[in-house]
């Protein structure tokens, strides 16, 4: 037996085939970005991209990758090419990408809903198609004091049938409303487009399962609110490790 043939037996017998592709590699979701407006894109926009997962509407969506590129005065459809560690996927759950573009600071374009891949027969390769966040104006901190809202959607799951879920402002730095059985308030900071709250306390009356599932997941979501925009009489709250924002129809204005 000659030496080559000996390292080939010795590989087999150590369970690994010769030339076979280390996963230290890593596994690669591509594709492009890109929106329907006629516009150009400004010198110093940054697209950013997110690889998430997604398996559970309740939950916050963990990000298992993320890249930023910067187009250099390149136009969309832009490329984007995102890195994962396969270690990290799990063929039973569900993983999808969403992407921002964004220029001094302001968020210009947003996916909308995020593209499936990887899992559950979802391709490696999306287009993503993003939406102007021209519409979804950011409110000055000023305008937000004095006004209510009703919670229409949250998060993607709707909301419990008569039941009223609510969130007012009524003077700087303060949050109240009802949780969905509850009453809460707590203070919340304002700036630009970014909105937090702080901790947030509540009565402890008792209400029906999922009246009370309802109210935890949506005192969560605010605890977790990172940013906000307006359009219309609408209010978006987006929270952390959710793939959709909260959504509020206005109730009161400001200064009424």
């Amino acid at each position: 037996m000659t030496l080559r043939s000996q390292l080939v037996l010795a590989g087999f017998a150590l369970g690994c085939a010769p030339n076979s592709q280390s996963s230290a590699e890593g596994g690669v979701v591509s594709g492009t970005v890109s929106y329907r407006e006629r516009m150009a894109l400004p010198p110093d926009a940054v697209i950013q991209v997110q690889l998430s997962d997604v398996s559970l509407q309740d939950a916050p969506a963990p990000v298992i990758a993320e890249t930023t590129v910067e187009p250099e005065g390149r136009q969309v459809p832009l490329l984007f090419e995102l890195r994962y560690d396969p270690k990290k996927i799990d063929p039973k759950r569900s993983y999808a990408v969403r992407a921002g573009i964004r220029s001094g600071g302001q968020l210009l374009f947003t996916t909308t809903i995020a593209a499936p891949v990887i899992t559950r027969g979802n391709p490696s390769r999306v287009d993503l198609m993003l939406t102007s966040a021209g519409g979804l104006a950011q409110a000055a901190p000023g305008e937000l004091w004095g006004t209510a809202w009703l919670l229409e959607d949250l998060g993607g799951i709707g909301v419990v049938d008569r039941v009223q879920a609510t969130l007012e402002f009524p003077e700087t730095g303060k949050a109240v409303g009802n949780g969905s059985c509850n009453r809460f308030f707590g203070p919340v900071q304002i700036s630009g487009e970014s909105m937090t709250f702080g901790p947030l306390g509540s009565t402890r009356m008792a209400c029906v399962e999922a009246v009370m599932t309802q109210e935890s997941r949506y005192l969560k979501a605010l605890q977790d609110a990172e940013r906000y925009a307006i359009d219309g009489s609408t209010l978006l709250i987006y929270a952390k490790g959710q793939e959709r924002p909260l959504r509020f129809t206005r109730t009161r204005p400001s200064g009424s």
